[in-house]
């Protein structure tokens, strides 16, 4: 792909009540969400021709055609009917929630699975076939991301594809050395908070790669090792093979699926509507899927315990996933939205 053109269109990631990945390129002539365009939506309240999407001078024209419940990008909706968005930015039609992004090939042809008890998509298929390779091959693995976005999961796929006798070890939660978690049967070392573990257990860790030809070790960090005052040797033998997971906002075929799991696993009998989707793709998730899955399963909770039926935006607390005053994705200097409002902020419904 590095040598072609990118090339801009659309996926729907939520239509009706369930997440989806449907993937359209935004053709010269503009692109038209609505019923006519949906594969299988259950959506009762998007229009035949709801909204139309232009590509104009690398940024989104997004248009509403009359539809009987309006268009909202950003999270506002289109006052005079028609903003300009720059990508990635989400857009709700009805019942419909959307990603706009400037180059969707890598999502086209793309599917959702459960991989090792994650949910993959397109943004991180390709990297979970990197994950199984090392496993397979015997290589060392360097799995580096933010905290929460999955990296122990990945690691722990790594251990299973290995099939072979495993340990973890993380140094600010086991007080223990290294070369006690480390018995002679283990080949496969799952290793934690590197950053943390201190010279003895650095001088453990040396000796175990040097001494033990069986024992291949696969390592999570938030940085590249030696910038966490690892030895450049030791580093170079753990980062054998090296994977950068991507943050979860940067994942948003797998966010509305990761939502939709975190509601039904906590309260099966809720609906989802598609404003919850939306206020989660609009909010950066520093704590990225663990905070996600944490947050959302505990506005399940309140909401069924309030007795309602449906699960909207507007129960997710609102300091879950710092939503940003005016969406990041909208160009606040354009004045067809209410961009520039700032929205009322609402108590937090977090205990004191």
């Amino acid at each position: 792909m590095s040598g072609e053109s990118p090339v801009p269109g659309v996926v729907v990631v939520w239509t009706g009540a369930q997440p989806t990945v449907q993937v359209f390129r935004v053709p010269a002539a503009g692109l038209i969400i609505g019923r006519e365009l949906l594969q299988a939506t259950s959506d009762d309240r998007i229009s035949r021709q709801h909204a139309r999407i232009m590509w104009k001078d690398k940024r989104f024209v997004v248009t509403d055609l009359g539809s009987r419940n309006g268009t909202y990008a950003g999270g506002h909706a289109l006052i005079d009917r028609e903003v300009t968005v720059t990508a990635p930015s989400v857009v709700r039609t009805g019942r419909t929630v959307s990603v706009l992004i400037d180059d969707v090939r890598r999502f086209e042809g793309a599917s959702i699975e459960t991989r090792h008890d994650a949910i993959v998509g397109a943004s991180t298929y390709p990297l979970w076939v990197q994950v199984e390779k090392a496993a397979q091959a015997g290589t060392n693995l360097l799995i580096i991301g933010e905290p929460g976005s999955g990296k122990g999961r990945m690691a722990r796929g790594y251990a299973r594809v290995r099939e072979r006798p495993e340990a973890v070890f993380n140094p600010t939660i086991q007080a223990v050395p290294l070369e006690r978690i480390v018995g002679p049967n283990v080949e496969t070392l799952i290793l934690e908070q590197v950053g943390k573990l201190g010279a003895n257990n650095q001088s453990t860790l040396q000796k175990l790669l040097e001494s033990r030809p069986n024992l291949r070790v696969v390592t999570t960090a938030v940085m590249p090792l030696e910038h966490l005052g690892m030895p450049a040797e030791i580093a170079q033998k753990l980062a054998a093979v090296t994977v950068a997971l991507p943050a979860l906002r940067d994942r948003p075929d797998e966010m509305a699926f990761l939502v939709n799991d975190a509601v039904k696993q906590s309260e099966p009998g809720l609906q989802i509507h598609s404003t919850l989707i939306e206020a989660c793709l609009l909010r950066p998730w520093p704590g990225n899927s663990r905070e996600l899955v944490s947050e959302v399963s505990r506005a399940a909770h309140t909401v069924a315990s309030q007795g309602k039926n449906n699960i909207r935006g507007e129960d997710l607390d609102n300091d879950a996933g710092h939503l940003m005053v005016g969406a990041p994705t909208i160009n606040a200097a354009v004045t067809p939205t209410a961009v520039g409002k700032q929205r009322k902020k609402r108590p937090s419904t977090r205990p004191t």
